[in-house]
């Protein structure tokens, strides 16, 4: 009878052991992580303002990756098209909308639009971010609806 009752046990630690919340769906490669696409506050044009829009990219290979060519793509088609960056494993960079001195953590689209600074990302409505790796497949999408919030900073997980 002790082993029935030791096999429950061992059962029943399996079970709380086991994590409630679903597993992530990108289990390895280079892939979007978090995205802010709305920072905080109205949308004033500044460069602060639009390096407050961001849009993360995690290498989950346990080997370094080179993005040289891959390409973030927005869904009305702007592109800002990686040079050469060696992206560690387990290690993310951030690409941020504004102007700025790339550095391994941080690249800057310095997006334009008709010669002027722009936003790319959507602050409401739907938006889609697409990765492109260097030979021009996608190997990520993340879709989301914004709400418009100008008091507080919207983002989105595309883990």
């Amino acid at each position: 009878m002790a082993v029935p009752v030791a096999v429950g046990v061992v059962g029943l630690l399996a079970c709380t052991v086991v994590p409630a919340e679903a597993a992530p769906r990108h289990q390895g490669g280079v892939h979007l992580g978090w995205i802010q696409y709305n920072g905080a506050g109205s949308d004033n044009g500044s460069n602060g303002s639009r390096n407050a829009e961001w849009v993360q990219i995690h290498n989950a290979n346990r080997y370094a990756v080179q993005l040289k060519n891959f390409k973030l793509r927005d869904k009305y088609g702007w592109t800002y098209t990686f040079r050469s960056l060696s992206l560690g494993a387990g290690r993310t960079v951030t690409v941020r909308t504004g102007s700025g001195r790339d550095t391994a953590a941080n690249v800057y689209w310095n997006h334009r639009y008709k010669g002027r600074a722009a936003y790319v990302w959507n602050n409401s409505g739907k938006e889609t971010a697409t990765l492109f790796n260097a030979k021009g497949a996608r190997i990520d999408s993340c879709a989301w609806k914004g709400k418009g919030e100008r008091s507080r900073a919207e983002s989105v997980n595309c883990h």
